[in-house]
């Protein structure tokens, strides 16, 4: 497991393995979703663009199953594949914008372990040892940037963070949480071969905390409530009130 807490001012309060490099699973989409966003804030591409489903790929999300939507646009896509984790969405996006412009822009960014290897439920770049990667303390860069830059006022910057606070998935870092306290994030999860469970995202209370937790190899039994421990200590970090969770709650953590 490699797990990160920032607090608003970016000091580190746990680090663990934090530049270990871990299978991003979806993860990977957030890197993803900003490079659509920055592009489309350059006017490298226009978000009301339509762009064909094509190939429908398994796993999570919608579009493998509504086979009479043959279009969308980019904005559409973007919102499938941070809202509810679309893999056929992602896919159209990283064909749109480039696997080659995504690790620029990673580059750029300051990120050199994170890496977009292959698009998702490719078997066959799978079985060569592609794999799309990421390490905790590079995601904290990720949505640290994120968050500064819809504070300076930045559109695209403020759309992502729109898509990761209204991600529908609460399983992992939001599992414990309090009441109040507002979760913006992206998950992601598999089990082929190996359990990967992450999550990675911004904990607001009183104040704001970073929370970036990776697992390999772990079981989601354990690696879940692990998770959930992480996104309840943002919190508590963050100045969230846990009065009122379950003494049971509070004991486990």
């Amino acid at each position: 497991m490699g797990a990160v807490l920032a607090d608003e001012g970016g000091r580190e309060v746990l680090a663990l393995d934090p530049d270990g490099v871990y299978p991003a699973a979806s993860v990977i989409k957030l890197p993803l979703v900003m490079c659509v966003y920055d592009d489309a804030e350059e006017g490298r591409l226009a978000l009301a663009e339509r762009l064909p489903i094509g190939s429908r790929v398994g796993g999570s999300g919608v579009l493998q199953e509504l086979v009479d939507v043959t279009a969308m646009t980019v904005r559409d896509l973007a919102t499938l594949a941070m809202e509810i984790s679309d893999n056929t969405a992602t896919n159209q996006l990283i064909e749109r914008v480039g696997i080659d412009h995504v690790n620029e822009r990673l580059r750029s960014w300051g990120c050199t372990a994170t890496v977009l290897r292959r698009r998702l439920f490719d078997n066959e770049a799978k079985a060569r040892g592609l794999e799309n990667l990421m390490s905790p303390r590079e995601t904290v860069r990720l949505l640290t940037r994120v968050r500064d830059r819809a504070a300076a006022g930045s559109r695209a910057s403020g759309e992502v963070l729109r898509l990761l606070e209204h991600n529908q998935n609460t399983q992992r870092l939001g599992s414990l949480l309090p009441p109040g306290v507002v979760l913006a994030h992206k998950d992601g999860w598999g089990s082929d071969p190996d359990f990967v469970e992450n999550d990675a995202g911004i904990v607001r209370a009183r104040t704001r905390v970073t929370a970036v937790g990776f697992t390999h190899g772990v079981h989601s039994t354990l690696a879940r409530p692990l998770l959930g421990v992480l996104g309840l200590a943002a919190a508590e970090l963050a100045g969230a009130d846990l009065s009122g969770l379950p003494p049971e709650v509070l004991r486990g953590a």
